[in-house]
């Protein structure tokens, strides 16, 4: 079987990069046979992965953050839907980590070797975005955990340029409050089939895993391959309000704060008069407005037995 690791030699604050030659080496030695190659720049890594697929990989494992794994899933759709008897692997080695918990996925090293060996894959919905660039221009991306579009678009740009020699979830934490003293909720007009938001809202979360922003448990219903999304919106809270109740989100007790709103539904549009960002599985991608379609059981991911 053919595999390729796309590295992301920046991830985990540079500490991916110069442990990989040895983490390569101990792979092959547990019987995980592949090829890798190192990224450069952003988005580096869909290239490599839509040219990884179409040169016979099997496989394309993302070793890095949940940033690095979004880029490795968007190489899968470069030429349409996924390839057939194809897979999706994440070695985690980032900041974030929010996508390996919903699917249970290990992070040390062994036992990554024996789920690649194993290969045990589990079919699950992508989302797809189509939406404003930064730069204006017409952009359609695809994510398999968490989009947001509020807040957490601001928070993610603040955490990708901040040190990360304090760990994912501290350095989260703390941006996340610096954040909230400053931001402003924005209007916004949320529609679909199955459910409808407008007012000004902090944060418009849509969920196809459970977790975002280091371990906080968002949409701690939400399933990866039931087509569907979770929805949670955080309506008009204020800073010091948020503040008071951050912890909330991280134990799952915001759901009953009469201020948030959740839905199912397979597809939604959401609007602003005002410039809103979007952060898709930990990257700030875009503005709205914003369509996000469920893509049901789209993806192989390679996981745990």
């Amino acid at each position: 079987m053919k595999t390729a690791f796309i590295v992301n030699p920046a991830s985990a604050n540079g500490r991916t990069g110069r442990e990989w030659p040895g983490l390569s080496d101990r792979l092959t030695t547990l019987g995980v046979e592949h090829d890798s190659v190192l990224t450069n720049g952003p988005a580096e890594a869909t290239e490599l992965t839509a040219i990884a697929l179409a040169e016979g990989a099997e496989r394309v494992i993302a070793v890095g953050g949940d940033g690095t794994l979004n880029e490795v899933a968007n190489g899968f759709f470069v030429n349409g839907d996924p390839p057939p008897n194809t897979a999706l692997g994440l070695f985690p080695y980032g900041t974030g980590g929010d996508f390996r918990r919903t699917l249970g996925i290990p992070t040390e090293l062994e036992a990554i070797a024996r789920m690649l060996n194993d290969d045990r894959r589990r079919p699950i919905d992508a989302g797809r975005i189509e939406m404003q660039g930064l730069d204006g221009v017409p952009l359609t991306r695809h994510f398999i955990n968490i989009a947001d579009a509020g807040i957490g678009g601001v928070v993610v740009d603040r955490v990708n340029h901040a040190s990360k020699v304090l760990g994912g979830r501290l350095t989260f934490q703390l941006v996340s409050l610096r954040t909230l003293l400053s931001y402003k909720p924005q209007p916004v007009e949320v529609t679909s089939d199955d459910g409808s938001f407008e007012g000004r809202a902090q944060n418009v979360v849509v969920a196809n895993c459970q977790y975002f922003g280091g371990s906080m448990h968002v949409a701690p219903k939400a399933l990866p391959d039931d087509g569907l999304f979770d929805v949670v919106i955080f309506g008009e809270i204020g800073g010091f309000e948020a503040i008071r109740s951050i912890q909330d989100i991280y134990k799952a007790k915001h759901v009953s704060n009469p201020k948030v709103k959740t839905w199912r539904t397979q597809t939604l549009q959401v609007a602003s008069p005002e410039r809103v960002l979007i952060d898709v599985d930990g990257e700030m991608s875009g503005t709205l407005p914003a369509t996000f379609t469920n893509l049901h059981s789209v993806l192989n991911v390679v996981v745990p037995t």
